[in-house]
């Protein structure tokens, strides 16, 4: 038994080592099978490289479909360039840079991608790559929106807010896998698995591609113009197309496991190309509207408005914006009639200096001139209009002026022949009326006394009467005296005189006037002398002083200020009374017009005034508000410049 038992035990250690032996080579021959699996396919994924190359081997391999976002990367890199040299410093025409820059960078991140064998450095390249689309949707709103000039206002506020949801969507893609889950290897390269928060993405970019194709499609309705038609068509072609393809090849495709080649960026080289092509071929692009040089037109001081065949307002420079007292963007897509209701505007028939007024906001209706000239692109089609408007106010002050320097050059030459006529009877008349009256005061004492008492109330009444006449003939002499000065103005010694002294002589002697009307405010400022007859300049400030007084009332003040202003010294008056009527500023300075009553004045004053400042190479200038109060600026050459002269 213990014999049997031995081999028994033999035996089966012998069975034992046989099966281990087997089994080994079982596991051998599992391993072995997979080799030859992996070498078929090794060879299946290398014929699959070659089918697309049509070149093998380690390190030589070239896959062609590299060239596809090659080409775009490049394309729409010089696109970039053009569109963004072409006119830089309009926002449309950045807006559009920025797209195509975008997809620049979209397909330079796809040539690394498709180029690399780490999946992990693949799938941080597809990350980084959204830094170029994220925002596609919200800049085609904004760039079509710009590009029309339309108000769409409600809309124009949602772009900061869908810039910010770009920015959102862009920070989640990097630090999360909610919109890039994970990459595949395919035959062309490498693709990707969308994570949840990607269908919301795609919503929020084709909604807004969506509102920029119908803002276009908007426009191309309401234009009147062939080449801005033409010009829509393009650029509604440039978003639409990639709006298509990029949707399947990029979004929905691989959202349900398909992975076809990408095609996105190679579809928004088109809207880099449309945007280029319409310079090119219009001259005049919907993407800057002007194609005159906006440094010119910004330091322009005329205003210019550039105008659709409808009226409408397309963009405007700062001096417009400036006329109509508004920021230049709250102008655009108004139409023109509401800034310049008088303007007749004729696509076939250009303006030239026609006279209208402007409704500005802060300055009111004020003259301008008009001058409208019609815009074409480079295929001589209509396509607006330009408009330019030029502030008359300066030169309705000068025409007013002139014209008063007319009517005073006119009736001084009258005056001075008038006063010497008039001045030699008046003097017999009031020499005879003084006779007269010392005839009349001797009478009574050589009557006899009854007589005396008879006649003496006739006598006296006619003292009286006597008295009215004379000073009736004083008050003449006085007129004849002061239109001789007025014919005269001018014509003192010239001396230098110090301003401030004089305006202090003059208010002393104004103060008996003064006293109970109003408070007198000085504001000298640091000035220099001027030239000039003195008695003729305290008569002008006078003049100026006590018109003033007689226009306020108790409580209210009078400031006199004092001030240089370049080659010239500024003396204002000013009061806070009733304000001059704008039917009665043009004539103020007119001879003879007064608005006191009877007897109070000869309406010379400011006549004289007038004449004696413009005598001393200055200018008298008036500003009023009825109810508000008036100010006379009296402009004086300093003496050193008067001597020069």
């Amino acid at each position: 038994m213990d014999a049997r038992g031995a081999e028994w035990r033999a035996g089966r250690r012998v069975m034992t080592h046989a099966q281990r032996d087997g089994k080994r080579s079982a596991r051998s021959r599992q391993r072995a099978r997979r080799s030859v699996r992996g070498a078929r396919t090794f060879q299946a994924a290398a014929r699959a490289d070659r089918s697309c190359t049509g070149r093998s081997g380690v390190g030589g391999r070239v896959n062609f479909y590299l060239l596809v976002p090659l080409v775009a990367c490049v394309s729409s890199a010089m696109l970039t360039v053009a569109v963004f040299a072409r006119s830089a410093g309009h926002r449309a025409t950045r807006l559009g840079a920025l797209l195509t820059g975008g997809a620049a960078v979209w397909a330079f991140c796809e040539v690394l991608w498709n180029a690399s064998g780490d999946p992990r450095s693949v799938l941080w390249l597809v990350k980084l790559s959204s830094i170029g689309w994220v925002a596609i949707g919200p800049l085609a709103l904004h760039l079509f929106l710009e590009l029309t000039g339309q108000p769409a206002r409600r809309v124009a506020r949602l772009v900061p807010a869908l810039y910010a949801i770009s920015a959102g969507f862009f920070a989640l893609d990097l630090a999360t896998p909610w919109v890039h889950a994970a990459v595949v290897r395919t035959s062309w390269g490498w693709g990707y698995v969308f994570g949840p928060a990607y269908p919301l993405f795609y919503v929020f970019t084709v909604s807004c591609l969506g509102a920029a194709l119908a803002v276009g499609f908007r426009e191309l309705r309401a234009s009147k113009s062939a080449g801005e038609r033409a010009q829509a068509r393009w650029l509604m072609a440039g978003i639409g197309v990639p709006l298509v393809v990029a949707s399947l090849t990029d979004g929905l495709m691989p959202l349900f496991g398909h992975q076809p080649p990408r095609l996105g960026t190679i579809s928004f080289t088109l809207l880099g190309a449309s945007i280029a092509w319409g310079f090119l071929r219009y001259g005049y692009s919907l993407l800057a509207p002007g194609t005159f040089a906006s440094e010119i037109l910004a330091i322009l001081p005329d205003g210019v408005a550039l105008l659709r065949l409808d009226g409408r307002i397309r963009s405007v420079n700062e001096g417009m914006a400036r006329l109509a007292g508004v920021a230049a963007r709250d102008l655009e897509g108004h139409a023109i009639a509401d800034l310049i209701p008088e303007a007749q505007l004729d696509a076939r028939d250009a303006l030239s200096e026609q006279e209208c007024t402007l409704a500005s906001r802060h300055a009111g209706r004020f003259p301008v001139s008009i001058s409208t000239a019609m815009l074409r692109d480079k295929q001589h089609h209509p396509i607006g209009l330009v408009l330019v408007a030029r502030d008359l106010r300066e030169i309705a002050g000068l025409r007013s002026r002139l014209i008063t320097s007319g009517r005073l050059a006119a009736v001084g030459q009258l005056a001075a022949g008038i006063a010497h006529e008039i001045n030699n009877p008046i003097t017999y008349v009031r020499a005879n009326l003084g006779a007269l009256r010392a005839l009349l005061g001797g009478l009574g004492e050589k009557l006899p006394a009854a007589q005396r008492a008879a006649v003496e109330g006739a006598i006296r009444e006619g003292e009286e009467l006597v008295d009215e006449s004379l000073d009736g003939v004083d008050r003449v002499v006085s007129i004849v005296r002061d239109v001789k000065s007025f014919s005269h103005a001018g014509g003192g010694p010239r001396e230098v005189v110090e301003l401030h002294p004089l305006l202090d002589a003059v208010l002393r002697v104004a103060a008996p006037q003064l006293r109970g009307s109003a408070a007198i405010e000085r504001r000298y400022g640091e000035i220099p002398a001027v030239r000039g007859d003195s008695q003729e300049l305290k008569q002008v400030f006078l003049n100026l002083v006590i018109n003033a007084s007689q226009a306020t009332a108790g409580g209210q003040a009078i400031r006199i200020a004092t001030a240089r202003a370049g080659d010239r010294v500024v003396v204002s008056v000013e009061d806070e009374g009733v304000g001059i009527a704008p039917d009665v500023m043009g004539h103020i300075f007119d001879p003879f017009f007064t608005t006191k009553r009877v007897g109070e004045g000869t309406g010379l004053g400011l006549s004289i005034a007038y004449q004696i400042v413009r005598s001393h190479g200055g200018e008298l200038s008036v500003r009023s508000a009825p109810g508000i109060g008036t100010t006379f600026r009296v402009e004086l050459p300093v003496a050193d410049l008067a001597d020069s002269a």
